[in-house]
């Protein structure tokens, strides 16, 4: 299992590298594009590249201190696609729920409601 910041950087290059060909990126635009909420600077993305090319993630051409060359590998995008299968069943899980609350709410507060109204009808 990735960690979160992993999985995100995994997200963006899946999304840069649609055809599984080799691309070429800058380091600096990675950062950009990673660093939004993380704080990401070269050594995290360094070792966040390495540990997803050493599990098989990705393929690494070609790097230098300005760019890599780099290629989604089969594992990477099947983990993309999972990740956001498991986002979106968690995303209907929650929904339901929230139904789920809400009708039993209404339904707890109309029982009641009869209850007052059986109740004041006897006594």
């Amino acid at each position: 299992m990735l960690d979160k910041q992993t999985s995100i950087l995994l997200a963006n290059l899946n999304s840069i590298c649609q055809d599984g060909s080799y691309k070429v990126i800058e380091k600096k635009d990675l950062i950009n594009l990673n660093s939004k909420k993380n704080k990401l600077d070269e050594d995290s993305l360094k070792a966040m590249i390495e540990h997803l090319q050493e599990r098989n993630y990705l393929s690494i051409k070609y790097s230098d201190d300005k760019v890599y060359c780099l290629s989604v590998l089969p594992k990477g995008r099947l983990f993309d696609e999972k990740s956001k299968e498991l986002a979106k069943e968690k995303r209907k899980y929650n929904k339901l729920i929230i139904i789920t609350l809400s009708l039993s709410s209404i339904a707890s507060f109309v029982g009641a409601f009869c209850a007052m109204l059986v109740f004041k009808l006897l006594f």
